[in-house]
């Protein structure tokens, strides 16, 4: 067996290369060998990643990372949207919905059952150039995951009815899609800075190319573009190296083939050296539905913060001279993007509010793309010249002092991000699929010296008006494609108590002055995790202020007594820092916090950064000082954040909450404040900050966690040393006015949008030996709900069923679908035979052992971050003890069918639902 793989070891010390050639030596024994994963895992170290060629010319990365249980298998395939032919939009996407509907003698469903019974999180996203399918699996199932990925793969069936039920899934994708002004903005975006080429239509395709799109011309683009010699393999995680190549064998069992077809050199199609325009969409009525979960999506940058003034793309063509200089190209693009960075300086704040810059990974040659959001009333001419302007002068480069803050950010980066292992499939499966040196640099930089990035600069923006094309969405610009301007040079500047046992294994404590601390001791950990949880937001909020705490979180990061917003940025990155405080609605999906009844601030670190971490938080709600900046940003982000609140899913989830709990519980308001509303001042600002220790941040309203690798003795005394103090008090939370739900819920008009949310489920006061098991029921209703509504029915893209605690105690039991408007009376009648059924019914024990190992891969996802671990404890301190967040995995596990039943035709009955539907 070892003579399938070609031996490639990458930056291995020389003891370790005899090591491994002694591995080698062995493997075709440890391959055959009947031993469990379990029994070659027993020890991970963490080594530099390996490189592997399987006989079928497939290429695989071997990557051990200790610590987590779990490994990744991910397959980049050499199949975007770019290799498509433009009457037939969206092939890829809809092959990578395709191939999670059967293989051989397994259906859809068992398809779902297969990967739930080992406890795997599948997910796959569509690229330009790449579809990734990657799975996340306890490590003793790895190799019977991999060889599901291998069947579904190479081997599925696409039958014509699934065919048939996939088009209408995806038709309703498209149309949640058109259903947010961001999408359709960044889709004309698209068509216009890449017009007349292959990337010019949407990664997902048109409803007109995915309607006229037959099967029979899906089948052979799957066997022209998913031949296993064009797989881009990534397995990592917690196992070694012997232990992760029996991963592979699955794909080495694959035949021969000819590798993907060669890509046409993008720097020869037309449009490099100008630039068009176009006007920006009008927006839909309605905003879509809420996220239900991680999605990968296609790509596509999220919109900017702040109020429509014109977006700016611009797209470099690296030289071939950077053909295999990606870190040193990476570290180029992440100086441009930086805040004190030469573009920055040059257009923000009088013509630009925002911008980004980010390498993207292409063949043969790598992009540099950059996003700039310009203040209202800009002339796109004008920009554009002085943003090229500005990366000539930037030709230099950066300076050694830049080059190493940079590096030093990025290892803390990836250093957290190297927690989150589901995600490395999103952040390395672009560079997997194109990188055409070694597959190491994919995801481990190589070194560089500022020497080295300095060239870079000089080879990227030298001359490169040749290399560069640009389009722009708003008003102005040509009318048809027109040379880029010349350039306008930049201004030249100057540079500028006692511990208890507590919840999911923590121990807490309540300081003096009323503040609740949680400290989860994570011994040898490499990283933290720290969340502050702010309580009763809205309940709090001033009545002619609606919103405020909203803009006080984001004007966190606006700066301090001891600086201004950028000192402040500078020491958060120079400590290798990561600060949430508030979600973005630039980000897709970035919603998990924007809840009525508590705000937070999180932050990730390297540990000997925990310190500095404590201080800079303890200083940032102490003593804020926002400069004119950090204002800015804050407002920006506000205004976007309350625009988002106004629309869509996030509407519709205030009017569910007040049709359960009354118009004018807090819990029902937006926010970020309604859209009328004026943006509070600071007036009103400083108003409710107040001072230390009262206002806003008052100690007995916040619930400090800490997932801590110091001493937990250690981590209580860098808590009390930044926020002891101030009288004492006992924690404060509530109180809450009594539910009053409404006889009828509200009627909104629909209108002519393409997709609405519905709503579906109650308030209820559940009894504490009910919980488990209703927890058990919700989970079966949203599993039925994706078998039938999605799957069998395909009248949605995106649904789920849960439950939330509120305040008080109580439990919101909700269904949400998003779907057509004429779907509607279809959806609530399949969601009321669900929710019967299983009231009449009770669920088998396979289905109880699979709803089972589906709980314990959410719980291994919701905690592979240090951060996301802190929430957890958190938001169990906050809600008490009729929290989700108490039934542990024990009690989940215990639960059987008839406790199952009993909950369903208790808890969730029809007539006591109410059903909002909103566009």
């Amino acid at each position: 067996m070892a003579s399938w793989v070609t031996i490639r070891a990458m930056k291995i010390p020389a003891v370790r290369r005899a090591l491994l050639c002694v591995v080698l030596a062995l493997l075709s024994v440890v391959i055959l060998a009947p031993v469990s994963l379990l029994d070659a895992a027993e020890e991970t170290v963490a080594v530099q990643p390996v490189e592997r060629v399987l006989p079928s010319g497939a290429k695989a990365l071997l990557w051990p990372r200790p610590g987590s249980g779990t490994v990744l298998v991910t397959v980049a395939v050499s199949a975007g949207s770019q290799d498509e032919p433009p009457e037939m939009g969206g092939l890829s996407h809809y092959l990578e919905h395709l191939l999670f509907d059967g293989f051989d003698d397994l259906d859809e469903r068992g398809v779902t059952e297969a990967f739930e019974r080992l406890s795997a999180y599948m997910n796959a996203f569509t690229r330009e150039q790449t579809t990734v399918y990657f799975a996340l699996v306890p490590r003793e199932d790895a190799v019977a995951t991999a060889e599901l990925m291998a069947g579904m793969l190479t081997r599925s069936t696409i039958e014509p009815a699934t065919y048939e039920k996939e088009k209408k899934v995806i038709l309703e994708e498209l149309a949640k899609d058109h259903a947010s002004p961001d999408g359709l903005k960044e889709e004309r975006l698209r068509s216009v800075l890449w017009a007349d080429t292959p990337l010019q239509h949407p990664v997902g395709g048109t409803v007109e190319t995915v309607t006229n799109t037959t099967r029979d011309e899906v089948v052979r683009y799957w066997k022209r573009r998913y031949g296993p010699a064009g797989f881009r393999l990534l397995v990592t995680g917690d196992l070694p190296v012997e232990g992760l190549e029996r991963v592979l064998v699955p794909f080495a069992k694959l035949p021969a083939t000819a590798g993907a077809p060669a890509r046409e050199d993008l720097l020869e199609w037309a449009g490099w050296g100008e630039w068009a325009a176009t006007p920006a969409p009008e927006a839909p009525q309605g905003g879509g539905m809420p996220a239900m979960g991680m999605g990968m999506g296609h790509g596509m940058p999220g919109p900017s913060e702040g109020p429509a003034g014109g977006t700016l793309a611009l797209v470099l063509a690296a030289p071939d001279s950077l053909a295999k200089s990606a870190t040193s190209l990476e570290l180029v693009s992440r100086w441009l993007e930086d805040s004190s960075g030469p573009l920055a300086a040059a257009l923000i704040p009088e013509y630009a509010r925002s911008l980004s810059v980010s390498r993207t990974p292409r063949e043969p040659r790598d992009l540099v793309e950059i996003r700039i959001e310009a203040v209202v009333g800009v002339d796109p001419a004008a920009l554009l010249a002085r943003a090229l302007g500005a990366m000539a002068a930037a030709s230099p480069g950066p300076e050694d002092g830049d080059v190493l803050a940079i590096q030093r950010a990025w290892t803390g980066e990836r250093a957290l991000d190297g927690q989150r292992l589901h995600y490395a499939a999103v952040f390395y499966g672009d560079a997997l699929a194109s990188t055409r040196g070694d597959l190491a640099e994919a995801v481990e930089p190589v070194e560089v010296s500022p020497v080295d990035v300095r060239a870079a600069a000089a080879e990227l923006l030298t001359g490169a008006g040749v290399r560069t094309r640009a389009a722009w969405v708003g008003d102005g610009g040509p009318a048809e494609r027109t040379p880029l301007p010349e350039a306008i040079a930049p201004a030249s500047t100057g540079k500028q108590s006692a511990l208890d046992e507590g919840p999911l294994g923590s121990l807490v404590a309540t300081l003096d002055n009323g503040l609740t601390v949680g400290i989860l001791p994570e011994t040898g950990s490499t990283v933290f995790g720290i969340h502050l949880l702010v309580a009763d937001r809205t309940l709090f909020e001033p009545a002619d202020a609606p919103g405020v705490s909203d803009l006080i979180h984001r004007l966190l990061i606006g700066g301090t007594v001891l600086g201004g917003s950028r000192d402040l940025e500078g020491r958060i990155e120079r400590a290798g820092l990561e600060i949430k405080p508030a979600d973005s609605p630039a980000i897709p999906f970035d919603n998990r916090y924007h809840v009525p009844d508590f705000s937070y601030v999180r932050i990730e670190g390297p540990t000997d950064s925990l310190s500095d971490a404590f201080e800079i938080l303890a200083e940032m709600v102490r003593v804020p000082a926002w400069d004119d900046e950090g204002w800015r940003k804050a407002a920006d982000g506000h205004t976007a954040a309350r625009k988002a609140d106004n629309r869509g899913g996030e509407k519709a989830k205030q009017l569910f909450f007040a049709t359960l709990l009354g118009t004018e519980n807090p819990l029902a308001k937006p926010v970020s404040g309604p859209l009328d509303a004026p943006i509070p001042d600071e007036a009103e600002i400083k108003a409710l900050w107040g001072s230390w220790p009262k206002g806003y941040f008052a100690p007995d309203r916040l619930v400090l966690t800490v997932a801590s690798p110091l001493p937990v003795g250690q981590t209580l005394e860098l808590i009390e040393d930044s926020f002891g103090g101030g009288p004492e008090a006992g924690p404060r939370r509530g109180p809450y006015p009594a539910p009053r739900p409404s006889a009828e819920p509200p009627e909104v008009a629909i209108g002519d949008a393409p997709q609405v949310t519905l709503l579906w489920g109650r308030i209820a006061d559940v009894d504490p030996e009910d919980r488990a098991a209703l927890l058990v029921a919700m989970d079966a209703l949203s599993d039925q709900m994706t078998a039938v509504i999605r799957e069998r029915e395909g009248l949605a893209y995106r649904l789920g069923a849960g439950v939330r605690a509120v305040p008080g105690g109580a439990w919101i039991l909700s269904a949400s679908v998003g779907t057509r408007p004429e779907n509607t009376e279809r959806v609530t009648g399949l969601l009321e035979e669900l929710v019967a059924g299983l009231a009449r019914e009770a669920l088998s024990t396979d289905d109880l052992e699979r709803l089972n190992a589906r709980q314990r891969r959410s719980r291994m996802l919701r905690g592979l971050s240090a951060a996301s671990r802190a929430y957890r404890v958190g938001r169990a301190l906050f809600e008490g003890p009729s929290s989700p967040l108490a039934v542990d995995e024990a009690a989940y596990a215990a639960v059987t069918p008839a406790q199952v039943e009993a909950a369903a035709r208790k808890y969730l009955v029809p007539e006591e639902m109410l059903l909002v539907v909103t566009p």
